[in-house]
């Protein structure tokens, strides 16, 4: 199925305008966010980012309130209680930042693309980004362990965790591999493509890596397979963010 904004009704073409339109202000707060400390720059980036952010999600929260009267009453209080979740991740996030703990804004603001996959989904849209986010939970756990284990601590039982996680990032990637986005639909222009186009092949050229060093003896090079998989996965995610 394609992204074309042709293949949506009325209501859900205008709720992927507004997911569109989110994610272009969200993205650049959630990776700004978890820069290294002390970088200052970044720091001044990241307050910036969670500014837009703050002064865009009003109008984007209230283009959703319409649709949820469609919706049974389960549905709608359902995705209401979404809506206030990502209220408080938002204050959190919006905290911390002003108290220059952007690890914490960071951690605050990596639960509003879940609720908010969650709240598409109650509300029928099919859309790119949850696909990320849904590949996201695998792929963060290969690249922590390829980060994060010694060689000589793999145990069978770790390698055993590591194939499961890839099985599962595998399947998700090729469901992303062919559902790919509308560039006019989801706003990218011509240098955003091209990031986006680099991030999805490297990510399946790393997935390649990964899959036949799992198939190998060398420990060391699954490792750092396993953790190759994310910088260009970021790549591929920022490629939706508008920074300024």
């Amino acid at each position: 199925m394609g992204f074309a904004l042709a293949l949506f009704g009325g209501a859900q073409a205008a709720l992927l305008d507004n997911s569109v339109a989110l994610d272009a202000v969200y993205i650049p707060a959630l990776s700004l966010t978890n820069a290294k400390p002390g970088d200052t720059a970044a720091a001044d980036k990241a307050r910036a980012a969670m500014q837009r952010l703050d002064a865009d999600w009003p109008a984007l929260r209230a283009a959703l309130l319409p649709e949820l009267s469609g919706k049974t009453p389960a549905q709608a209080a359902a995705a209401r209680k979404t809506l206030a979740q990502v209220d408080k991740a938002l204050a959190e996030s919006r905290r911390a930042v002003a108290a220059g703990k952007f690890e914490a804004a960071h951690t605050a603001l990596e639960d509003v693309r879940i609720d908010l996959m969650k709240l598409r989904m109650a509300l029928g849209v099919d859309y790119f980004m949850d696909r990320l986010t849904a590949f996201h939970e695998p792929m963060e756990e290969l690249a922590q362990a390829g980060s994060s284990t010694p060689a000589q601590e793999l145990t069978p039982a770790r390698r055993a965790a590591m194939e499961e996680a890839f099985a599962r990032a595998r399947a998700l990637w090729r469901d992303i591999e062919q559902n790919l986005p509308n560039p006019q639909a989801y706003h990218l222009n011509e240098a955003r493509l091209a990031q986006f186009n680099r991030g999805m092949a490297d990510v399946t050229a790393a997935m390649s890596r990964l899959s036949d060093a799992l198939r190998g003896t060398d420990n060391a090079a699954l490792l750092k397979a396993a953790a190759a998989i994310k910088p260009p996965f970021a790549r591929t995610f920022t490629a939706f963010g508008d920074y300024k």
